[in-house]
């Protein structure tokens, strides 16, 4: 072995990685933060979580860029960096596949390709190789494009000093990485979905033995129902959340009218996985907005015959007493794709 080598290994030995993170999960209506302290042990702390209020932006136009107010991050998430993950909306999510082995310095391109953007200039582009394929197997590719100006604006939102945003991320595949740390193990030789119920979005996944092999995103999400229970009933927005809150009305038509053609798309999505893959779904972990509704849960346990449980992003973590509010239990998953986005710095380090 050369003294170069033995330099590099030195090198290698005393080269520490990111250990103190926070994750900013950034939607139209909040920013939910969770700052999270790697031991070297590979424990976790949560050592504090948040919600801050919602970003203060002008979105790009053709004629000026988008004007961001800097995110005021109170000390106590004050990690030297900051895991972004934004919402995304217009973002594209393909789960790509190539025949044979994938190459990801030199198959970028063919990523690009595929990804069904006009003008890839436009986005920023990433991809991760989920599986690894062979001369007789596919290679699986998840690959994600987002507009460069919402990328930008999300960035923005910390302009200088600390935290310094590291990496950024979109919140629903954020929140995939947090239920691998919760359920990887417990599912580990299993089919199990995974629904993200956003704003204006909802996304459906399946993992099997813990390799996504299918994402979907639909345009129907918590405002949609929010909105059809207001004009239903004739009343304001946060009547109507307590009316989901609380199921003291019966709303499961109001529900069923946006997110009924969801839920087919959901079952043609699972039958096709579970024929492709060889696999049966054998439960399904949903969180969300619409986690509170009791119609909307039971119609999904209902159609998709399989059992439907929320999930919380903290389990597994060390929290300690005071570090997360108290008005918050029964919401942790509000923190999923910020806890996930530190996880996946941690892994990248």
């Amino acid at each position: 072995m050369s003294a170069v080598d033995d330099i590099k290994k030195l090198v290698a030995k005393f080269k520490r990685g990111i250990s103190d993170v926070v994750g900013l999960d950034v939607s139209e209506t909040e920013i939910a933060a969770a700052r999270i302290r790697k031991n070297n042990d590979g424990s976790l702390v949560l050592t504090a979580a948040d919600i801050l209020p919602a970003p203060r932006m002008t979105p790009a136009t053709a004629d000026a860029p988008a004007n961001v107010a800097p995110c005021q991050v109170p000390q106590k998430l004050k990690a030297r960096y900051a895991s972004l993950a934004m919402t995304g909306d217009s973002a594209i999510i393909k789960l790509l596949t190539f025949p044979g082995a994938f190459d990801e310095n030199a198959d970028g391109n063919k990523v690009i390709e595929n990804i069904g953007v006009d003008k890839p200039d436009n986005y920023r582009i990433s991809f991760k190789l989920i599986s690894a394929g062979h001369a007789k197997a596919e290679s699986r590719v998840l690959a994600v494009a987002v507009p460069e100006p919402e990328a930008q604006a999300c960035v923005m939102l910390l302009p200088s000093g600390i935290p310094a945003p590291h990496s950024l991320e979109i919140s629903a595949l954020s929140a995939i990485t947090a239920f691998l740390r919760v359920g990887g193990e417990r599912h580990r030789n299993d089919a199990v979905g995974i629904v993200e119920f956003g704003r204006n979005t909802t996304t459906f996944s399946i993992l099997n033995k813990n390799t996504l092999v299918l994402i979907r995103r639909f345009p129907a999400g918590t405002a949609a129902v929010m909105n059809k229970i207001q004009e239903s009933l004739g009343v304001d927005q946060e009547t109507a959340q307590g009316i989901v809150s609380d199921g003291s009305f019966d709303i499961s038509q109001s529900i069923n009218d946006i997110m009924d053609p969801v839920i087919k798309q959901m079952i043609v999505s699972r039958d096709f996985v579970e024929r492709r893959e060889n696999c049966q779904m054998t439960k399904l972990y949903i969180s969300g907005g619409l986690t509170v509704s009791r119609d909307l849960v039971e119609e999904m346990k209902t159609s998709l015959s399989v059992e439907v449980s929320t999930w919380s992003p903290f389990e597994g973590l060390t929290v300690p007493e005071g570090a997360v509010a108290d008005v918050y239990k029964g919401q942790e998953w509000r923190f999923a794709a910020a806890v996930g986005a530190c996880l996946a710095t941690f892994e990248e380090t």
